[in-house]
């Protein structure tokens, strides 16, 4: 007998994997935003863009990898839930035929 809880199915664990990527990613895109954009707008002092360094490597690159890599995750995990609606699609139209 399996514990409470525990699932079997494998497409129930990826689904559950997929939600909480695509929740995860979405919250660090806002997140990354809401921390720099407003600082960019107000023109705060403290954020140092003067230095090539500062700007490029730090701010651009460094902050940028918080875009592309949850960007990328959202990427995969749309094409995961596309899947699972055509699969899904496909199963619901064999049962009413």
């Amino acid at each position: 007998r399996q514990p409470l809880g525990k699932s079997t199915n494998t497409d129930d664990n990826a689904a559950k994997l997929w939600f909480s990527i695509i929740v995860l990613a979405t919250g660090e895109i806002y997140g990354g935003f809401m921390t720099f954009a407003p600082e960019w707008l107000s023109g705060n002092t403290s954020l140092s863009t003067g230095n090539w360094m500062y700007l490029w490597i730090y701010l651009v690159f460094f902050n940028g990898i918080w875009v592309v890599v949850p960007g990328w995750c959202l990427w995969v995990a749309w094409g995961e839930v596309k899947r699972a609606f055509a699969k899904s699609e496909k199963l619901d139209g064999k049962k009413t035929r």
